[in-house]
């Protein structure tokens, strides 16, 4: 975990509270994946942590230092792997149409951010990796597929296009077999 945005403990007056700091980022993490950044505000995060917006800006200096260090607290959500190949790719990309559908600007407030906080920016690009469905495909395509990158960047690239300019397009549903359809025409035309 980098600390290195939030703010050094005082020398003198009360001693923060280790437990506070991380209910603080807990709730942070959590907020940011109901409302995404653009709606994510500091007295929402007090209010769910149960503390007050002074012991947030006592370890934080701003609304982005707290973002980029609760995305490093995220959760992990890896998938477990089966022995179904075609399922597991399924479920993760699944769940990928599913985090785009319930919240369709989650994702472009964040990528805006991006833009104007280096710190936000290193936080995601830290935590963000494709490895999980990088993998997923591979195993039904095979690692040496020559499409095996370009379609795992795809979907993505799918998944955000869609809940950016036509969210009502984005069913997970249709989305994920549509997906599925396209990796089993790739996996059958072996390349």
């Amino acid at each position: 975990m980098a600390d290195d945005a939030r703010r050094p403990p005082k020398v003198k007056g009360r001693k923060r509270d280790p437990s506070r700091t991380a209910a603080i980022l807990e709730a942070a993490a959590k907020l940011l994946l109901e409302v995404g950044y653009d709606r994510f505000r500091i007295q929402d995060v007090a209010d769910r942590a149960g503390s007050g917006t002074g012991a947030i800006y006592r370890r934080w200096s701003s609304k982005e230092a707290l973002v980029a260090e609760a995305i490093r607290n995220l959760p992990d959500s890896t998938l477990p792997t089966t022995d179904d190949p075609i399922a597991d790719l399924r479920s993760v990309v699944r769940r990928e149409c599913n985090r785009h559908a319930s919240k369709p600007d989650r994702v472009p407030g964040l990528i805006s951010a991006m833009r104007s906080d280096e710190g936000i920016r290193d936080a995601v690009r830290e935590g963000y990796s494709l490895d999980e469905y990088r993998s997923a495909l591979a195993r039904v395509l095979g690692p040496d597929h020559p499409h095996l990158t370009l379609l795992a960047e795809l979907t993505p690239a799918i998944l955000l296009l869609r809940s950016s300019f036509a969210p009502e397009s984005l069913s997970p549903e249709s989305t994920t077999d549509a997906i599925l359809a396209l990796v089993e025409t790739l996996a059958a035309s072996k390349g």
